[in-house]
């Protein structure tokens, strides 16, 4: 459930879904548009973060995929010095130019036209839960398998209540 939660939070078009961070309608606003469709400079990035207003900026984190991150650990200074700082604690997460980077296998990875990074403070995206989840146990309907089913309901929605505070880098097309 909460891998599908995630996936929709991030991704929904609200729809029967919540509307996500990188919806195309609803979503973050676009920050930075990347001049190419496979590739993320450091100088993008550095534009990314300054297209989010200063007020949101305190509270920023950064939230790509794995690919992503990828891309972005082999970036280099012009000293030749990785810009990604890894964190020296289990469990914290690593740094881009001082902000928190944050993975989820939900967000789109590099492709054209699509929207890779986003940064902002994801403290105005508000999610509402409807409080209960119900679990229904399915004996007979597995019982000539010898398997017991369960199917689980949840009802949940959430929304970017201020797209201006979160930003999105989108590759180029």
């Amino acid at each position: 459930m909460a891998n599908a939660e995630e996936d929709a939070f991030l991704n929904g078009d609200g729809v029967g879904k919540p509307l996500g961070i990188f919806a195309e309608t609803g979503g973050a606003e676009i920050g930075v548009t990347a001049a190419s469709a496979t590739e993320i400079t450091s100088d993008e990035i550095i534009n990314l973060v300054y297209a989010l207003k200063r007020p949101y900026r305190k509270s920023a984190k950064f939230i790509m995929n794995d690919q992503t991150i990828a891309v972005i650990r082999k970036l280099k200074d012009e000293n030749g010095q990785y810009l990604w700082q890894p964190s020296n604690q289990a469990g914290e997460p690593g740094k881009l130019f001082g902000y928190d980077v944050l993975t989820s296998p939900f967000v789109p990875t590099v492709a054209a036209g699509k929207p890779v990074i986003a940064f902002g403070d994801f403290s105005y995206y508000n999610i509402g839960d409807r409080g209960t989840r119900s679990f229904a146990e399915l004996r007979e309907l597995y019982a000539g398998n010898g398997m017991v089913g369960f199917v689980a309901k949840e009802r949940v929605d959430g929304k970017l209540v201020l797209p201006e505070a979160v930003q999105v880098l989108k590759m180029g097309a």
